[in-house]
């Protein structure tokens, strides 16, 4: 793994000027993906978080005290870079029964809110018994992925994956069913 020392002597090599970007790069790389898999819910911005803290660094450089530990610094970076991630993403992603019927209700005005929830319970049903039951839990009784992880015994991550997968489920099982409603009319 990227050493103390090692992140020091580049750290400071970089500082005074010295052309050792690339060789830099590569022996970090490694230790960056680790601190961002480590700390991210959804893996798949492990490049995202490599890439932000590696320029995050180079734009810093002149800031880094070289008798600090380079190696806690550059780590801090990424883990950073990591949790702005899962707070966009948890954003982006916190959809309420407000959003989805109000998303739906543009698409297929003719539809009562007495037929728009029992196409969404239609939607739910149609999804794995975990699922469903992670779904109604942020939906309608309005819980933090925190609490629905605690009650049904798994990682918050996973709780968080799958409420993410099932919303988009749903989505287009609307999509669907109201694409086939426009074109039967």
């Amino acid at each position: 793994m990227f050493e103390k020392k090692s992140a020091n002597e580049y750290l400071k090599r970089l500082k005074n000027g010295e052309n050792c970007l690339e060789e830099f790069f590569y022996d970090i790389t490694g230790a960056l993906s680790f601190v961002a898999y480590k700390h991210l819910i959804d893996k798949s911005f492990v490049n995202d978080v490599v890439m932000n803290a590696f320029c995050i660094i180079l734009d810093n450089i002149q800031k880094f005290d070289e008798q600090k530990n380079g190696k806690a610094w550059i780590y801090k970076i990424a883990q950073h870079e990591a949790y702005k991630i899962n707070d966009r993403e948890r954003k982006e992603e916190c959809l309420s029964i407000d959003d989805i019927s109000e998303e739906i209700a543009c698409v297929s005005e003719d539809e009562t809110p007495f037929e728009f929830l029992i196409d969404l319970e239609r939607a739910i049903d149609k999804l794995e018994d975990v699922d469903k039951q992670i779904v109604e839990m942020r939906l309608l009784q309005d819980m933090r992925y925190a609490e629905i992880a605690k009650k049904l015994d798994m990682y918050i991550g996973s709780v968080y994956k799958r409420y993410k997968k099932s919303v988009k489920i749903i989505g287009k099982i609307f999509s669907d069913s109201n694409s086939k409603f426009a074109t039967s009319k």
